[in-house]
């Protein structure tokens, strides 16, 4: 029973356990078991995230990116996405790497910036990460010149992204496999790395 469980998580959040705070921010933000309220979400999110639960400071950022239940502020996303990043979060990763590949949303261009947080969700298996990474890598020309290319290591990546599995992957693989036939000139590493995927 919904009810009963939103009791079960408020009275635990009560006693300040940061998952349970975490759960009552789910059930608001649904509206399981209590009335939806978006507001009532935000407030036990940023409780959870004073206790530094990862999940949470990864939403109380996309609040704040959204304006539910808070003042949309991209400062006090970017602020969030960053907690949720340095403990591992590939989403908050993903996400800070296209703010600063693009330069919105709180944040100044900065392509190393953009570079080293797609390298954190990369290396976590990300697709998406590893696609843009490997967009970046496999240039010919640097986009930055804190970002050298490389084309062997961003046909990896992008190998990698045409490898992924299930359709919610098709339109990335696609993409990928694009770039690598584009760059299949670049020499033979490339053309290698390109090698069975299509």
């Amino acid at each position: 029973d919904d009810t009963e469980a939103a009791r079960l998580y408020r009275l635990a959040a009560d006693q300040g356990i940061p998952s349970a705070q975490f759960n009552v921010a789910l059930c608001f933000s649904a509206g399981e078991g209590v009335p939806q309220s978006h507001i009532d979400a935000a407030h036990y999110h940023r409780l959870a995230v004073d206790l530094g639960h990862m999940e949470a400071q990864f939403n109380l950022a996309n609040a704040y990116s959204q304006g539910m239940g808070v003042l949309q502020n991209h400062g006090e996303a970017v602020r969030y996405y960053r907690l949720a990043a340095d403990q591992g979060d590939k989403a908050a990763q993903q996400n800070l790497g296209n703010r600063f590949y693009s330069g919105s949303r709180g944040v100044l261009q900065n392509f190393s910036e953009a570079a080293r947080y797609y390298r954190l969700a990369a290396d976590q298996g990300f697709p998406s990460s590893q696609f843009h990474l490997g967009e970046m890598l496999i240039r010919a020309t640097p986009v930055d010149e804190r970002v050298p290319t490389d084309p062997r290591a961003g046909a990896k990546l992008l190998s990698r992204v045409v490898q992924c599995e299930g359709a919610e992957h098709e339109p990335l693989r696609l993409k990928a496999l694009e770039l690598l036939r584009k760059h299949a000139d670049q020499g033979e590493v490339v053309a290698a790395c390109c090698i069975g995927c299509g």
